[in-house]
């Protein structure tokens, strides 16, 4: 059995084999991906038409912060959930504009609410109180409009997914877009602390409350707005917000932060991200590339997502999904091409 100072030395150990493995994973995703996927003249997966066809965002409207463009960027991330990446981008593109714009244009979102009788869609808080749409198999229906026609009974058609997935649309614009409240929204996080990183955090408490937006959801949305190291030219709330500290813990991030920790280490996303954090603060990300962070947990997070994801390397034809290459400079305890891998 181990004494203490045995102990205390095998957490030493395991902390600092931890950190080189992330450095190596910073060093590939800074060599492979960054340029590629996030440089200057790289377009992010939701502004690209080859990628996610009708969702795609005009990019020069999201530089700018336009509000129905931020609102169809909030329901297009919003539908990362629950299935890969690459099956998500497959399910919207095949979907026609006209059926995109049911559940991601602001405009036809406030005027299929408007025009509609149902008291549920009379505030937020009747919203969800009242609102009982469901989907059983092929029949979309609610008890308190039956048989009648509604956005979000068109939402959950156009998503065919689980039966409440079809209200996070008209959450959306209750709860945030109605009456220009996200300019709003962005004003009293502002009021509230003079920390542009905590402004990001805050931003993303308040996306939580949407109907089916978790915290990785709602930081997804909140770091593309504010994050210029990973979209340069596409982040319209930076500085005043200030996304570098922020974490999307998604299940391949979650599943290389694991492999990482002691085994017996608590599983829930906010443990992880607190981890991870600790982790990307020992990390000088000036010495992988001139011009970068000295500090942004974002970056040391994507870089572990990106190297950690198998589908989607292979859908960005990385080599090693071919070929694996060799290891020496890579971090085979989390790479999901090596075989003794769980991913």
């Amino acid at each position: 059995m181990l004494d203490h100072h045995q102990s205390s030395r095998r957490e030493e150990f395991g902390e600092v084999s931890a950190r080189l493995t992330l450095a190596a994973v910073v060093a590939w995703f800074v060599d492979a991906r960054l340029d590629q996927d996030h440089g200057p003249k790289a377009v992010p997966f939701y502004c690209d038409q080859n990628r996610i066809g009708a969702f795609a965002v005009n990019p020069e409207e999201l530089a700018v912060g336009r509000e129905p463009t931020l609102f169809q960027l909030f329901v297009t991330l919003s539908m990362y959930q629950a299935l890969r990446d690459v099956v998500i981008m497959q399910q919207q593109r095949s979907l026609p504009r006209n059926m995109m714009r049911v559940v991601a244009d602001a405009d036809l979102v406030k005027e299929s609410i408007a025009h509609h009788a149902c008291p549920a869609l009379g505030s937020a808080h009747a919203f969800e109180e009242s609102c009982d749409v469901s989907k059983f198999g092929k029949v979309i229906d609610c008890g308190v409009c039956p048989g009648a026609n509604c956005q979000v009974k068109d939402a959950t058609m156009v998503f065919n997914r689980m039966g409440d997935l079809g209200k996070l649309p008209t959450s959306a614009w209750l709860r945030i877009w109605k009456e220009g409240g996200l300019h709003q929204l962005l004003v009293e996080v502002c009021r509230e602390t003079i920390s542009p990183t905590e402004r990001a955090m805050l931003l993303v408490d308040r996306f939580m409350q949407v109907h089916r937006v978790g915290r990785k959801l709602a930081t997804m949305f909140v770091s593309a707005l504010s994050t210029p190291i990973l979209y340069p030219g596409f982040t319209p709330w930076f500085p005043r917000i200030d996304g570098n500290e922020l974490m999307v813990i998604d299940t391949n991030v979650a599943r290389g932060i694991d492999l990482l920790r002691a085994p017996n280490d608590s599983k829930t996303y906010s443990s992880r991200e607190s981890w991870l954090r600790e982790q990307a603060a020992s990390i000088d990300l000036r010495g992988f590339r001139p011009g970068l962070p000295s500090y942004s947990p974002r970056l040391v997070q994507q870089a572990l997502y990106a190297f950690c994801s198998k589908s989607n390397r292979v859908a960005s034809q990385d080599p090693c999904a071919k070929t694996p290459l060799s290891c020496d400079r890579c971090a085979p305890r989390l790479c999901p091409f090596v075989e003794a891998s769980s991913g």
